[in-house]
């Protein structure tokens, strides 16, 4: 199979199950936002930000310095391994033994005992991500599809059935360590039939993998800053409460997109590896790359800022209703992330993380003031303002320092890459704020809502049908051609 086979059979696979994955998580967290009160949802929500820094620690790039090598031998991927259960351990006993110190810190005490149960997952976790990265480099994304759907679907179970008996949070972070097991146990066990790590031990031998990693980790960590500082301050502002609002908004509008980009840009990393050396190839499809990624994310996230007032009553519940604006606040930003998700997997491929990083230290220092000046003036709001004027800044300046540097001057192919999905979502933007305003008073909330989303949908189709741009149709074509070949394969 050719690379462009295995790519788009890959993107295939990591579609359909990022949106599984996507769909188990919404369902979770809709649950749990109604059934738990919203102290409890808020401690929840704060939990796991603190996790994901500890996570990102753990793993310290080692499984995308892996991917980015193009040759790697036995000795280096054993002593990667180790490194990365000894990791684990480190971050374990540390998010352990300072649980209490950060719950004080954030003026929630009742935050101590809920990171003590999840600092368990790190001796657990490091166990399957080298086996993860292994299958990714391969373009096994069939495999990782399964495993990563079954996993989550075995800590959504969980969490959900005794969410009805045990209300708290803690029923969550019990669901998210039968995830972290079921998720390790079933890497390792297909992991083992491609390699097993052996007893050796080279630091020397992994130096520049470390290397890729530092960077990566150091740019981790500074855009998880930029990321979760937001929920970190309003829980010590304003408590577990208003934090959790914020990260129900979030959860909503940003994170979908954060996690089903990758779909793209996770498969597109090992291809981007295999041209690099190639500047001219990387520069044509990385433009159509930031152009698919925003035909995805632009009609999704302008609709849902439009129906938003709508959307969380009916889905979330009355008590959720002050986080409309916010809500509607993060929807744009949530599309400027969008189309800088796939900057990482250009940067990545080239081996040249340290740009990133360095940009982001600089958006840290606007970011940090922009949050805490933000949140002491105007609480959520406040905080959600402060972060759109960062993100817009970042998108404005993200071609002169990290895209300009790797591919060379093409800034007239990056506006046209970012305004072909605007142009094809604006009806669906107009259609349905004007069906939200007509129609209001005179059909059912969830009537309206679903009258706003079909009208939506419908006119984003009809612009895609009607569009003769070459990128999209060339996805039309692409389309027809897997229609075609499921039609023969079904006559056959």
């Amino acid at each position: 199979m050719s690379l462009r086979e295995k790519t788009l059979s890959g993107a295939k696979w990591s579609a359909i199950a990022t949106v599984i994955i996507i769909g188990l998580g919404l369902a979770q967290m809709t649950v749990l936002a109604r059934i738990i009160d919203s102290h409890q949802f808020g401690l929840l929500t704060i939990s796991l930000v603190i996790i994901a820094l500890a996570d990102t620690l753990s793993d310290f790039g080692i499984a995308n310095s892996i991917i980015q090598r193009k040759e790697i031998s036995q000795l280096e991927l054993t002593t990667l391994y180790w490194l990365n259960v000894g990791l684990g351990v480190v971050v374990c006993v540390a998010l352990y033994l300072l649980s209490d110190a950060i719950a004080d810190a954030l003026n929630n005490p009742e935050l101590a005992p809920l990171m003590r149960a999840l600092s368990f997952a790190f001796i657990v976790i490091p166990h399957g991500q080298q086996f993860r990265a292994l299958m990714q480099k391969e373009l096994e994304f069939s495999k990782i599809g399964i495993i990563e759907t079954t996993s989550v679907l075995a800590g959504f179970t969980f969490t959900v059935v005794s969410a009805h008996f045990w209300p708290l949070a803690m029923t969550a972070i019990l669901g998210y360590l039968v995830n972290s097991a079921v998720r390790t146990l079933l890497f390792g066990y297909f992991g083992r039939k491609i390699y097993r790590p052996g007893l050796h031990f080279s630091l020397a031998s992994v130096a520049s993998n470390l290397r890729f990693g530092a960077w990566l980790t150091a740019d981790s960590i500074i855009n998880y800053v930029n990321t979760n500082l937001s929920t970190l301050v309003l829980a010590r502002m304003l408590g577990a409460s208003v934090a959790g609002g914020f990260n129900l908004a979030w959860n909503v509008a940003v994170v979908p997109p954060m996690k089903l980009n990758p779909i793209i840009t996770r498969v597109l990393f090992p291809a981007f590896a295999k041209i690099q050396d190639d500047t001219e190839k990387l520069r044509v499809n990385f433009y159509k790359l930031l152009s698919v990624v925003g035909i995805i994310n632009f009609p999704t996230l302008l609709g849902l800022m439009v129906v938003s007032g709508n959307l969380v009553p009916l889905v979330f519940g009355e008590k959720w209703v002050s986080i409309v604006p916010v809500l509607q606040l993060l929807c744009v930003v949530g599309l400027l992330r969008s189309v800088g998700n796939p900057i990482g997997s250009l940067l990545m491929a080239k081996a040249r993380v340290d740009i990133s990083f360095k940009f982001n230290v600089f958006k840290t220092f606007l970011f940090i003031p922009a949050i805490v000046i933000g949140g002491l003036m105007a609480g959520a709001m406040g905080v959600t303002l402060g972060f759109l004027l960062v993100q817009v800044i970042n998108t404005v300046l993200s071609y002169f320092v990290m895209i300009k540097p790797v591919l060379g001057s093409s800034y007239r192919q990056y506006i046209l890459s970012l305004w072909l999905p605007f142009y094809l979502s604006l009806p669906t933007l107009v259609l349905s704020y004007a069906l939200g305003v007509v129609l209001n008073g005179h059909l059912p909330l969830a009537a309206l809502l679903a009258v706003q989303v079909a009208a939506g949908v419908l006119a984003f189709a009809v612009m895609i049908v009607l569009s003769r741009n070459a990128l999209v149709v060339e996805m039309k074509r692409q389309f027809c051609r897997g229609e075609k070949m499921k039609t023969l394969l079904r006559a056959g």
